[in-house]
């Protein structure tokens, strides 16, 4: 009788550890990884790739990992170097890289007017390569002592460089702007929901930052372009396979810090690739073992933009935080406006 409440005993302390081992690990867990909401930002995701940082934690990046001359190495470029460059915010939520051409003044005028304009914890800046013409040049440095949002490296800015563009951007982030807590790199003809995505970073995500966090309108299956005909075609002996690895296209792709210093450690061991997409967040992002997010759900639908340029859209319904690619001028100015209204409107009706 007494053997048996003994062990009668010992079970039932045996399930009290056991829960309260459970509780520990569940309770610890959740102090570093939050629930985050679904990007309809209504209704809430199951498990996810990446995980939200807390007070308790910061990354920072283990730039000792790099070898010696790696700041003066773009790649297969042993003599880079930085002809403009501009520092960011202390410590910025966001850092916005904006791929753009050196003739493309006016669109960087644009963003400056509607979205990139009074800007709160976020610093953006225009990434340029070199001109050969000495009045575009002189002209390029006239605009940033205007604006001091330009970087440029000394690679020269044509299309098939791009990759050189996308590897500058990583670098600028990791040595000239290491407290950023999300990196956003993006295109010039692409519009951002500044108001959307920084409370959505605040307050859905972690003002913290996050770890493992690929995020963008993901692509997957897509084939290799082998015609002639095509200005995408890649040959057998840059690329063998049919079918490209699942990647982000460039024009929109949020990055945690710890992503770009993987992707860029990678990077600058490999071999040039001029699509600067498929090679980074597609082959490298494979070898990195990380998971793309999909936020296409995100993107304002090009059918709701034009409904927007007709005033057939509600104020009501601003949930998105980037507008479709290839935007023209007029529409990033009337997205600009439609924002900017939009959130006058809600001020108001708060005030009320």
């Amino acid at each position: 009788m007494l053997e048996r409440r003994f062990w009668s005993n010992c079970a039932l302390i045996l399930l009290l550890i056991t829960s309260f081992s459970i509780w520990h690990i569940y309770t610890s867990h959740s102090i570093a990884i939050r629930s985050v909401y679904d990007y309809n930002m209504s209704t809430r995701y199951s498990s996810f790739s990446f995980t939200l940082r807390n007070i308790n934690s910061s990354y920072t990046y283990p730039i000792h990992q790099l070898p010696p001359f790696d700041y003066s190495t773009l790649m297969n470029l042993p003599t880079f170097n930085f002809l403009i460059l501009n520092k960011c915010k202390t410590t910025p939520l966001l850092l916005i890289l904006i791929h753009s051409a050196p003739t493309n003044y006016n669109r960087r005028k644009s963003i400056r007017e509607t979205w990139g304009s009074k800007l709160q914890n976020a610093s953006i800046f225009f990434m340029l390569g070199l001109v050969r013409e000495p009045k575009l040049q002189q002209k390029i440095k006239e605009e940033n002592t205007n604006y001091r949002d330009i970087v440029q490296g000394t690679f020269l800015d044509v299309y098939r460089n791009v990759t050189y563009k996308h590897v500058m951007s990583l670098k600028y982030a990791i040595y000239h702007c290491p407290n950023a807590k999300y990196i956003l790199k993006t295109d010039d003809d692409v519009f951002v929901n500044m108001p959307k995505i920084m409370n959505f970073l605040t307050l859905e995500m972690s003002p913290y930052g996050a770890e493992r966090l690929l995020s963008c309108s993901k692509r997957n299956h897509s084939p290799v372009k082998r015609s002639y005909r095509s200005k995408w075609r890649v040959s057998f002996k840059e690329y063998p396979n049919r079918y490209y690895p699942s990647y982000c296209p460039g024009w929109i792709i949020l990055y945690s810090p710890d992503v770009i210093f993987g992707l860029y450690k990678q990077v600058q061991k490999v071999d040039y690739f001029w699509i600067d997409d498929v090679l980074i967040t597609g082959i490298l992002r494979e070898k990195e073992n990380i998971q793309i997010h999909d936020a296409t759900s995100l993107i304002l639908p090009c059918e709701t933009v034009k409904k927007i340029l007709k005033h057939e859209f509600s104020y009501d319904s601003t949930n998105f935080l980037y507008g479709p690619a290839d935007l023209s001028l007029r529409e990033m100015y009337v997205l600009g406006n439609f924002v900017k209204n939009a959130s006058s409107l809600k001020s108001t009706s708060s005030v009320r």
